[in-house]
Formats: C-alpha cells, structure tokens, sequence
C-alpha cells in the first residue's frame, strides 16, 4: 500500500480547518520562526492612545508613539499516529486512510480549541449566570453590556457554547422567533457547527472540554459559554500539521505519524466575555 506523506498531510491539514472552531474565531498571527519547542514567544498587544485636544487657531496637533505591552507564551508540539493495515484498507467498508486522515485532523484541531479556550477563560470580563447548565436572552444580553459601545456585530466573530445549552438557545424568543427583527432565518437549525445568530453574531457549538478547561467545566459541573471580538485570540505555528510514515513490511501495516507545533494567547483583555455560574 503506497502512501504518499505530502498527499495525506493535505487531507489531514484539510480535515483540520474544517473542524477547527474557536480557531477558526481566531488570528493566525504567521510563522513561528528561528523558534523551538518549550521556547516562549512574544504576542503584541497595542496600548491605545489617548484622547484627543480641543485644538484653536494656530495649535500644532500633538502626537503620540504608538506602543505595544507584550505577552509571553509557551511553543508546544502535539503528536498523534496511526496505524493502518494493508488488508483492512482493501477489505474494509470505507477508507481508512481518509479515516485516519479525519481523526487526526479532528484531534489536532480539538487540542487547538481547546487551548485557546483555556486562554480566553483568562479574560477579566466574567459575567454570571444563574443556571449551570442553562442560559437566557437577558444573561447573554448582559454579557454584550460589559463591551460597552463596542458590542457591534462586525466587531464580534462568534459566541460558543456547549451543547447542553442548545435547548436553552431553541427556546429564546429572541433567537427563534421569526417576528423579531434582529432575528435571523434558519437559527436553530445545526450546520457545521453554527446554530445560529443571536442579535447578528454568530452561535456556535463546541464540547471542547478537559478538567476545568473547556466549554464544560467537568470540577464545577458548569458550563462556560464564550463572546469573542475578533482579534482578541491569536495563534501562531511552527508550519502546518508535518506527516511522516513509518513503514512495517513484516506486519503489512503503515504507521503513520502527525505532529503540529504551535503557540497561543489572548490578545485583547477586553476583547472575550465568559458566561459560567
């Protein structure tokens, strides 16, 4: 069985994209270069300036350098293979070179996820809610509130939250109802992920969850749902997801062997609202 390593990290770096989720809400910030695993690396973050003066007849404009705080993160490397027997790609019902393809996609972008989840739990914005494993219009209203004047839905990529509050969504007025005029056609119905729009942003369903990390907290029994601004997560990486095959002759089989390298933070302090109790 001929496997070609440059074809298959195609499919996986495919499956990978397609399965992504908060990744995908956030900045892939370019290459991790002259770099290596376990090094830190720098993620700017942009002060803001200040306000500006009220100018008469002649005043020259002051300026201002613009600056930069930084943030620090760790460079990780995750791995996973598979194996795959001669005999079973032949004879077995479906491809298990596309299979294996999928699930190492599907890990490698759920890890990701997962991550960034951990760095957005971070945020100082927190706003309470009064059920666990339940959430109202009213409580994701007050979480928009702590943007301000900044709660634009151009400037939000997504809210994501657990599947155990799909019901809660379902049963929103103002997410359903079909006579609100900031309601959308087609939300509650499920499609890669995205249920739908509430108030314009986009609701997406993620179980990402490992301890207390994730969108379900498995120490606390709650969840955590997120509202994310664009830019306020970033990533970099080393390169794509690399391949390399390991051939065993003697068993008929091909192991096969992924690993990405990449890193992550949180951008923007104010930039992710957490909903938990």
């Amino acid at each position: 069985m001929l496997i070609k390593p440059d074809i298959y990290a195609g499919l996986v770096r495919e499956k990978f994209e397609g399965k992504m989720k908060i990744g995908n809400l956030a900045t892939n910030l370019g290459i991790l270069a002259n770099t290596t695993v376990g090094e830190t690396v720098t993620f700017p973050k942009w002060k803001l300036i200040g306000d500006p003066t009220e100018m008469q007849k002649g005043d020259s404009i002051d300026t201002e350098e613009l600056q930069q705080t930084s943030s620090q993160a760790t460079i990780k490397q995750i791995g996973k293979g598979v194996r795959v027997y001669d005999i079973e790609n032949i004879t077995a019902l479906g491809n298990a070179i596309d299979e294996g393809a999928t699930q190492q996609g599907k890990v490698f972008a759920r890890k990701l996820d997962l991550d960034l989840i951990e760095e957005a739990l971070t945020s100082p914005l927190q706003s309470t809610v009064a059920d666990a494993t339940a959430i109202t219009s009213d409580e994701i209203n007050q979480g928009l509130q702590l943007f301000g004047d900044e709660a634009d839905v151009e400037e939000i990529e997504g809210i994501v939250a657990h599947s155990l509050l799909v019901p809660s969504f379902l049963s929103m007025d103002g997410f359903v109802d079909a006579q609100k005029t900031f309601t959308a056609d087609g939300s509650g119905i499920q499609r890669n992920g995205l249920l739908g729009y509430f108030r314009g942003i986009q609701v997406f369903i993620a179980d990402h969850s490992k301890g207390a990390v994730g969108t379900y907290d498995n120490i606390s029994n709650k969840c955590n749902t997120f509202i994310i601004k664009k830019g306020a997560l970033g990533y970099m990486q080393k390169r794509g997801i690399n391949i390399e095959l390991d051939r065993v002759a003697k068993i008929k089989a091909s192991d096969i062997f992924g690993d990405y390298i990449y890193a992550v933070k949180l951008l923007n302090d104010a930039g992710v609202v957490v909903l938990s109790k």
